[in-house]
């Protein structure tokens, strides 16, 4: 029987700007791949411990300059199938403390921008 899917709320794929705070690391860079309002796959260099606190920082371009900063705990941790050896070969899944409401908009809002960006491109 296929299991069935969990998720309620809208995941977003795409890369974003990122930097984790806690855990076995003081602050360590990192890549937002997957996210919504509820959490977050993010890659990174170190690997962190399943149940670790930390504080997830994100810069949604274009109109934000300033870093988002979430609560979240360690769900998963796993090498990085897709970049093994390079600067990347870390996924991390983190769960928010709480849902990030306006995390779905802002996600929405850069979409858009990079569609836009995108089709202007191939005219």
């Amino acid at each position: 029987m296929p299991r069935a899917e969990r998720r309620h709320y809208r995941r977003f794929r795409l890369w974003l700007p990122a930097r984790i705070q806690g855990g076995s690391a003081d602050s360590q860079l990192a890549i937002g791949h997957d996210m919504s309002e509820i959490g977050a796959l993010l890659v990174t260099s170190e690997a962190l411990s399943v149940g670790d606190r930390v504080r997830v920082f994100v810069t949604i371009p274009p109109d934000s300059i300033d870093e988002i900063c979430i609560e979240a705990r360690v769900v998963r941790c796993e090498p990085n199938p897709q970049d093994p050896q390079g600067l990347w070969p870390v996924a991390v899944a983190v769960e928010f403390v709480r849902p990030v409401r306006e995390l779905d908009r802002l996600l929405r809002d850069h979409i858009d921008v990079v569609e836009s960006m995108s089709e202007a491109h191939e005219e």
